[in-house]
């Protein structure tokens, strides 16, 4: 871990009931100059633009010392693959992904299913196809119109859905819809989604927007990449701003999901600002994170002191 100038404590202990790719650069696929989508409520409305640059079970309890600003980027920002120590599935929570540590291709949760039916998803190392989400894909492009609802592929671990589905349910009652654009990604999905990156931005840039295959927590069944069913969430300056994201941001702890990537954190991230993946580790922990304003990749390092 890099060296801390803020200490935060929280448990080595984890509710066992409880990857990554970020934004920017704009796909080879024509997308259009500017974008503005319709917000979600009238609280909140703002103008989509495209960017230019790319982003079993004790309870937790105080303990470990935490930084919350870096002075430089954490030892595990650097390129390498070592296995990640601990990929048990009932301790997902403690599997901690970047760009040094990584799952083996064999890791698929047995438990995956489909967001949209609870229906078990099957040959879930088979699903290779880079979809919408994964290329970030912009309004104009042909398969566009596929992010304003659920991936059709799109699956969670079965200890995620019911808290996922509260989420979602609370969501919309608030206004703020909420559609599933990416779920779990298989490690061979994952091979051909940093492969396009690459060649869309070159490969410094793809390592901060995307995750190399390995490295994902998509992989891992538990993160999900929301929208809002009007536009791509990557067409806002700041999809966190709509009402849509404004409302998950508040209130995505309450259900066991927390962001991976928040803004100004990518010294203990690795990646770039991304808002709309989250991460499910269960609701203890969640606001435990969101209250002490502690990522889960800083809580990862401390815990293993």
């Amino acid at each position: 871990m890099s060296r801390r100038a803020t200490v935060f404590v929280i448990a080595l202990g984890i509710a066992s009931a409880c990857g990554g790719a970020a934004v920017t650069p704009s796909p080879s696929a024509p997308a259009s100059a500017t974008v503005t989508p319709t917000a979600t409520t009238a609280s909140v409305a703002p103008t989509a633009t495209p960017t230019s640059t790319p982003t079993p079970s004790p309870t937790p309890t105080v303990a470990p010392t935490v930084a919350a600003t870096p002075s430089g980027p954490a030892a595990y920002c650097n390129v390498a693959d070592v296995p990640t120590p601990i990929t048990a599935y009932a301790e997902h929570v403690r599997t901690f992904l970047d760009w040094t540590y990584m799952l083996p291709d064999s890791y698929a949760p047995p438990d995956l299913i489909y967001v949209a039916d609870g229906r078990t998803f099957i040959t879930p190392r088979a699903v290779q196809t880079v979809g919408a989400a994964e290329v970030l894909a912009r309004r104009g492009d042909p398969s566009y119109s596929t992010l304003l609802t659920d991936a059709p592929n799109a699956a969670i671990r079965r200890v995620a859905y019911e808290d996922f589905l509260a989420l979602r349910g609370a969501a919309s009652a608030a206004g703020a819809p909420l559609v599933v654009l990416s779920a779990y990604r298989s490690y061979a999905l994952q091979v051909s989604t940093f492969d396009y990156w690459v060649s869309v931005g070159g490969y410094q840039q793809a390592l901060r927007t995307s995750a190399r295959a390995g490295h994902s927590e998509h992989q891992l069944g538990t993160a999900i990449d929301f929208g809002d069913g009007s536009a791509a969430p990557w067409e806002y300056a700041d999809w966190a701003s709509t009402a849509t994201g404004t409302w998950l941001a508040a209130h995505a702890a309450e259900f066991g999901f927390v962001m991976s990537y928040p803004k100004g954190r990518t010294n203990v991230t690795c990646y770039d600002y991304e808002p709309w993946h989250y991460r499910y580790v269960g609701k203890v922990l969640a606001q435990s994170l969101s209250e002490s304003r502690v990522t889960l990749r800083e809580y990862q390092s401390a815990a293993l002191r």
